[in-house]
């Protein structure tokens, strides 16, 4: 459906959007086969037809917004104050970008979660690389959330609810097709090929890693539809203490729903720190900006609360992070040459990842937005190169991530003779290489390459494929 002609005053679109939010939770949770499919066609048809919708209206036509809706507490756009600049957190969007890229290359050498893996088996590498993937996958997504919140109100106040809504649809609506329909087919036959199966294109849909942008244009659209001239939501920022008591409950409901709806909800991988937290940092984010969370001088925020619990906030997170690698690394050695099967590893399940998670997502955005605040708030010319090309860095990296991997594969056999088997309908697999020292190196080059050559590829066709800019 369209945008909402009369916006909601902020208690009914909340009851509203989390009713529905709750409806169809719950009916994935009571028959999770058929309602991940219908979770999928639902999200992927709505934003098929709002872009078509959108990209069709000229922009004269019915987008006319006598009030952008502006909460009465805040200047209007117009004003001469100028707003702090936070260059920071364009190069923290860099550096999240540059963790996806390499999250998954990691997925690609661990064996599990990702298009095309090798590695399934117990090894050294897999002791490294599994406490880094729970670690990034606690709390990423999160912060791009927390990012994309805290930038909605503004652009929303810039340009009024019709032209506002046109914006996100284009930039983010069109991206979502294109993958979902045309090159997640391209993406398939790649690695199919690689691993040696018919490389006959698959014609489901799939938006892959722009899960993440089909979850946003819903949050921009709630969003969009909210009276923001009612109800302000006037706040200070929580404590680090405030956030470990929210996590913790709602990391329960998580694992709850990890269990219950069977793996994804509209394309949304359920899995750590995914459904409730990427809510709850998005609507964080926008509170944030309504709030001055970020500027400097503002009472009860980010500074003023990092000055006062920084260093115990820094200690807890490498403490975990010691105990995760320590424990990853003495479970890998006590069962070498068993199956490394976390399901099994109820110790692991309950310290390793339930604390983990509880902790990363309620500290990690603290600590970054205070190192990126302090050490990285300046730009320069490859900072705006890479920042603005780290969009269609984030779009594009999955063909990058398994080229990478699949020139890896090929090299190893033919420098080795030894050929890696992937059994009929599976893209993973376990066979054994000669050494981890291969994994190890395998890893480290195909990183390297797969970051540089993303970045490199995307600032080249955002300068050279006409209209790239105004979408990507």
């Amino acid at each position: 459906m369209a945008c909402l002609t009369v916006p909601l005053s902020k208690p009914t679109s909340k009851k509203l959007f989390f009713s529905i939010l709750s409806i169809l939770v719950a009916a994935q949770c009571a028959v999770p086969g058929i309602m991940i499919y219908i979770g999928c066609v639902l999200i992927l048809l709505w934003i098929t037809f709002n872009t078509v919708i959108f990209m069709c209206r000229k922009p004269s036509d019915d987008f006319t917004d006598p009030s952008p809706l502006l909460p009465t507490t805040d200047k209007p756009a117009s004003s001469s104050a100028k707003s702090e600049r936070f260059y920071y957190l364009d190069n923290l969007k860099i550096f999240l970008t540059l963790i996806v890229i390499m999250h998954h290359q990691t997925c690609s050498f661990v064996g599990t979660g990702w298009y095309f893996n090798i590695g399934n088996y117990n090894s050294s590498f897999r002791a490294f690389g599994n406490p880094i993937l729970a670690m990034n996958q606690s709390y990423f997504m999160c912060v791009f959330f927390f990012i994309s919140g805290y930038f909605t109100p503004s652009s929303f106040e810039k340009k009024g609810r019709q032209l506002f809504l046109r914006d996100k649809f284009k930039r983010l609506g069109i991206p979502y097709i294109l993958f979902a329909f045309v090159l997640s087919l391209v993406l398939g036959m790649i690695y199919k090929g690689f691993c040696g199966h018919d490389i006959s294109p698959d014609p489901t849909p799939n938006p892959g890693p722009l899960w993440f942008v089909g979850w946003l244009l819903v949050f921009n659209y709630a969003y969009s539809c909210t009276d923001h001239n009612t109800h302000p939501t006037i706040m200070g920022c929580p404590s680090p203490f405030q956030m470990l008591n929210w996590t913790f409950w709602l990391n329960i409901l998580q694992f709850g729903l990890i269990f219950a709806m069977g793996g994804t909800f509209a394309y949304m991988p359920l899995t750590l720190g995914s459904l409730p937290f990427d809510v709850m940092y998005f609507y964080g984010g926008c509170i944030a900006k309504r709030n001055k969370w970020l500027e400097t001088g503002t009472e009860g925020g980010i500074v003023e609360i990092m000055d006062k619990h920084r260093k115990w906030i820094y200690a807890v997170i490498a403490i975990h992070a010691v105990y995760n690698f320590g424990y990853n690394i003495y479970y890998q050695q006590a069962h070498v040459g068993e199956d490394y099967d976390l399901q099994k590893n109820a110790f692991y399940m309950a310290t390793c990842i339930f604390l983990g998670t509880w902790l990363y997502i309620a500290l990690m955005l603290f600590a970054q937005l205070d190192i990126f605040r302090n050490y990285f708030n300046w730009t320069g010319k490859w900072s705006k190169i890479l920042a603005g090309a780290s969009y269609t860095a984030y779009i594009i990296h999955p063909f990058f991530v398994v080229t990478a991997t699949g020139v890896f594969v090929k090299t190893y056999e033919a420098a080795t003779g030894q050929m890696l088997v992937f059994e009929d309908g599976k893209t993973d697999s376990e066979t054994v290489l000669e050494s981890d020292v291969w994994l190890w190196g395998g890893w480290a080059v195909c990183s390297c390459t797969s970051v540089f050559m993303t970045f490199f590829v995307s600032y080249w066709f955002r300068e050279l494929m006409p209209g790239a800019q105004q979408i990507l």
